[in-house]
C-alpha cells in the first residue's frame, strides 16, 4: 500500500513537472446561474405565478405560465 502512495505521489509530481507547474482549471470569482428553475405543487402553482409576475426575466430556460 505505502509503495502505492508514493508511485502515485511521484506520478502526480512528474505530471506537473511536464506541464510547466502550470494548473488545469481557471479560478473563477463567482457562479451565476443562466436560468432558475421553479417546482411548486398544482394547488400554489397560480400563487407562485402571482409572486414570480413581477420578477423580469433574463433569458434562459422555458417559462410556464
Amino acid at each position: 500500500m505505502i509503495f502505492g502512495v508514493i508511485g502515485g505521489a511521484l506520478f502526480g509530481m512528474l505530471l506537473q513537472a511536464l506541464q510547466g507547474g502550470r494548473w488545469d482549471f481557471a479560478s473563477l470569482r463567482s457562479m451565476q446561474p443562466s436560468w432558475y428553475e421553479v417546482v411548486v405543487d398544482e394547488e400554489v402553482s397560480d400563487e407562485a405565478v402571482r409572486l414570480i409576475g413581477g420578477l423580469q426575466p433574463t433569458g434562459g430556460g422555458p417559462s410556464r405560465t
